[in-house]
């Protein structure tokens, strides 16, 4: 289910109340320590936490981190709750109250606060664990009751606050030279993308489905727009490797490897937009820093398989400082590639000290960014050119 907006206060350097709403592609900006990371992982922990049966946040898996309560709450007011929201395009929202732990620098579940039409489900653990004796438990972020309770309660089934993400981080796992394949289907891509030729491989040897070509043909496109093909090619019974070669000249073919880590970095964005984009894989995909390794002109190339997995169906969240991300986007937008409508842009920011904030910027039908977009967001470059033309010139 995709998500229309989300609000988190007093998480991390955000200690006043965030509104993020989500378009089809949102982008988030801003300096190093701004906030970005943070605002763009609140996402995959709270899906991660519902997927786990134990109740309360999960802090000991893949976006939790093991963080203690101290890396979660706001450095000014680490007594204060952390809230989080979601609302779903679909209508519901759900509210979610986290507290310090009766166990030092623990974190657990304070209230849960599920809307839907007229329907107000509100359950708070007073402490011991029994939820107002309300509901037999918690699993994860939600109440444990049968769907009987639930359609009593808030009018729905459980499954309408399901939160499935694709979260991938910054520095994803290295493609392997030579990998196994599999008689089926990968069912999940991890955050580092380890294994993730072996899509690709199903995709071209077994497809069964005509999403399963579309997403091939999705992520062989960005190769071929710079010039490359993408050869899935056997090595012996069962075993694979993934070559490259221009296009037309299959016979200058190189491992993937042996291209660089660009190639083999962007290798898991792709493959995860595909997925979303052609409804094999989690819709909503968070993605840290896809262009990482990339070329400008293979950075350009990136940007428009992001538009076209987000007009596509997909809903993809993004953090970076990617110049060239941005405006390919702005010319995808200039071009009617995707609508402005279906782009989100945020500028994160640290102000007064410790305080981030998460400020939205405005793109209009050809692309032209609003006035609170940072004016010298990306002077440094400028300013370095400047500088350097100075010294060339002699001028002290």
């Amino acid at each position: 289910m995709l998500i229309k907006s989300f609000e988190v206060q007093n998480y991390k350097g955000f200690r006043d109340r965030q509104h993020v709403d989500l378009a089809p592609l949102t982008l988030l900006y801003g300096e190093n320590s701004s906030g970005k990371s943070a605002l763009l992982r609140l996402v995959p922990w709270i899906a991660e936490s519902m997927g786990d049966a134990r109740p309360g946040p999960c802090l000991d898996a893949t976006v939790g981190r093991e963080a203690l309560w101290s890396d979660l709450a706001h450095i000014s007011s680490p007594r204060q709750p952390i809230e989080v929201r979601i609302d779903w395009h679909a209508g519901p929202s759900a509210t979610w109250c986290f507290r310090g732990g009766t166990l030092p620098e623990t974190c657990e579940l304070k209230s849960i606060d599920l809307v839907n039409s007229d329907h107000h489900w509100l359950l708070e653990d007073d402490g011991d664990g029994l939820w107002q004796g309300r509901v037999q438990a918690v699993a994860g972020l939600l109440p444990a009751g049968d769907e009987s309770q639930w359609l009593r309660s808030v009018g729905c089934s459980r499954s309408q606050f399901q939160l499935s993400v694709q979260w991938l981080q910054g520095v994803r796992a290295p493609v392997a030279r030579v990998a196994k394949g599999l008689a089926s289907s990968p069912s999940t891509l991890s955050p580092t993308g380890d294994g993730v030729a072996r899509f690709l491989y199903y995709w071209d040897r077994v497809a069964r489905s005509d999403s399963e070509t579309k997403a091939l043909a999705f992520v062989l496109k960005f190769f071929e727009v710079l010039g490359f093909e993408l050869l899935v090619v056997d090595v012996a019974p069962g075993f694979f490797r993934l070559d490259v070669a221009p296009m037309g000249n299959p016979s200058s073919a190189i491992n993937l490897v042996d291209t660089g880590e660009g190639l083999t970095q962007v290798l898991a964005p792709l493959v995860a937009l595909a997925r979303a984009a052609n409804g094999i894989g989690p819709s909503v995909v968070c993605l840290e820093q896809p262009e990482l390794h990339l070329h400008t002109d293979a950075q350009r190339a990136l940007a428009l398989s992001i538009a076209d997995a987000a007009v596509a169906g997909a809903q993809v969240m993004i953090e970076t400082h990617s110049e060239v991300l941005l405006a390919a986007t702005q010319l995808a937008i200039a071009n009617r590639r995707i609508p402005s409508g279906d782009v989100a842009l945020y500028w994160v920011a640290r102000h007064s000290g410790p305080v981030s904030i998460a400020r939205p910027v405005p793109l209009d039908d050809r692309g032209r960014v609003g006035s609170a977009w940072p004016v010298d967001a990306f002077d440094d470059l400028l300013q370095l050119k400047s500088e350097l033309l100075d010294a060339q010139r002699g001028v002290s």
